[in-house]
């Protein structure tokens, strides 16, 4: 015979058939009664029903069902006090349902019950409770959770908190490109170019950080570039540095790039081709006679009889061991300027060559 509670169960007289499973003491049906209460939404009577039934038998589902009702009518000290005794309650199993449905504050308690600090830290942004937040990222070391408050804390402009939690993901290489392409969606360059650079100097710091910080001063802090290649040039991917210089028309940097790189034949057609900015004397003069193509030096006599046409002999005189002395007679006789590498021709007249003798 159907009993009293179920008859009203079936019926959808919800309270009532609760009621009546309470006075009988019965929990047998409570799979039933959780899904109808949830569907009427009588989560009071809910709570009364299920604290009969946990007194009647031992039962995860059960006392999990009771965290979750509880949690559902913000009745979160009584929900504390469950916790805290002795319990079967599938814990993060209810924290997860009341994250889902935005019910933080006691997802928090939960996560927190269980130590749980990836997704605490979660629950604690939601709650805008940032520094918490932070701390337990940094307890859970937790790439994804670490990112997702350092995102959460840029958006809210709280730019000390994000830079703590960037640093830690800043030392794994794979995710910086990520954590820079946030920093600059955001319009946040400054702070960016600060973590970057408090992040050269952990213990796990890598080519990535120190190559990526020289392109953002190229883009940003320009005249930052020159001291941190002169310090870091070894740790940089020197290519890739040499094409953010380029967009940022840096040549002098890109010559000193060239350089380390032992591109000399690079760094010398830079020198050429942007001589206000990358020219120097005594560095092209030293540069030139590492180069491998030896075309570059007649490129270069000629550079240097456009733009420096008084330092002519000097460039002619390191060149000696070097050229092609009939060449280089014929080159200035053609252009007409024989008068203007005397001194050059002074010095390679030892050297009984048939058209210098003839100069």
């Amino acid at each position: 015979m159907e009993s009293t509670g179920k008859a009203q169960l079936r019926l959808d007289f919800v309270k009532e058939a609760i009621d009546s499973f309470i006075k009988a003491g019965d929990p047998t049906s409570y799979v039933t009664i959780v899904e109808k209460a949830q569907e009427a939404n009588v989560w009071g009577d809910l709570v009364k029903y299920l604290r009969m039934a946990r007194k009647k038998t031992k039962n995860s589902s059960v006392e999990s069902e009771l965290v979750f009702a509880l949690a559902k009518i913000n009745r979160l000290r009584e929900m504390e006090d469950l916790l805290s005794a002795s319990h079967s309650a599938d814990v993060l199993r209810i924290g997860d349902r009341c994250y889902e449905q935005n019910m933080y504050e006691a997802a928090k308690i939960l996560y927190n019950s269980i130590s749980n600090f990836a997704r605490l830290a979660q629950a604690l942004v939601h709650l805008k409770e940032f520094q918490c937040a932070v701390d337990c990222a940094r307890k859970a070391n937790n790439t994804q959770t670490l990112k997702e408050v350092c995102y959460a804390c840029l958006d809210q402009r709280e730019f000390r908190l994000a830079h703590m939690c960037g640093l830690h993901i800043a030392v794994h290489a794979d995710e910086l490109e990520e954590l820079i392409h946030y920093y600059e969606e955001t319009g946040n360059f400054e702070e960016l170019i600060t973590l970057l650079e408090s992040a050269l100097g952990m213990e796990r710091a890598h080519m990535g950080i120190f190559t990526e910080l020289a392109i953002l001063y190229s883009k940003h802090e320009p005249i930052k570039m020159r001291e941190h290649l002169e310090l870091f040039w070894s740790k940089v991917n020197i290519p890739k540095v040499i094409r953010a210089a380029e967009q940022a028309h840096l040549w002098a940097d890109i010559v000193f790039l060239y350089d380390k790189y032992q591109e000399y034949d690079n760094a010398i057609l830079i020198m050429i081709e942007h001589p206000t900015d990358a020219w120097k004397e005594g560095h092209f003069k030293d540069v030139i006679t590492k180069i491998a193509n030896v075309e570059l030096y007649y490129k270069a006599v000629q550079f240097y009889l456009e733009y420096k046409p008084l330092l002519l002999n000097d460039l002619l005189v390191v060149l000696t061991p070097r050229l092609d002395h009939t060449r280089t007679v014929n080159m200035f006789i053609t252009n007409g300027n024989l008068r203007l590498i005397k001194a050059y021709l002074r010095t390679v007249q030892p050297l009984n060559n048939k058209a210098v003798n003839e100069a």
